[in-house]
């Protein structure tokens, strides 16, 4: 097998690799990897400014999710279905139901 890699992305938290094969040039891989302190730590901090008012900020999703999300083409009961789930869960400003 004659697996390649490369990086083509590494700042702001977001690291993303294309992985190949040379031998299968059709199939081509992005693994997307994100340090989510800051994501996290901005959660907790917007779950106390933004409890108390009536603008609500649902969530703070990290890129895979989104990416996910695309992919799969999610619609609006995926959507609910992800955000209440317990996966959600670190990453919800906002605890209601969705």
């Amino acid at each position: 097998m004659s697996e390649r890699k490369r990086i083509y992305r590494d700042a702001d938290g977001l690291r993303r690799t294309m992985i190949w094969d040379d031998e299968d040039p059709s199939k081509l891989v992005v693994q997307t990897e994100q340090v989510l302190d800051e994501v996290l730590a901005s959660v907790e901090r917007d779950r106390e400014i933004m409890s108390h008012g009536v603008n609500k900020l649902l969530a703070r999703l990290p890129i895979e999710v989104y990416e996910r999300a695309v992919h799969e083409q999610w619609g609006e009961d995926d959507w609910a279905r992800y955000l209440n789930s317990s996966e959600a869960a670190p990453f919800r400003i906002w605890r209601g139901m969705v």
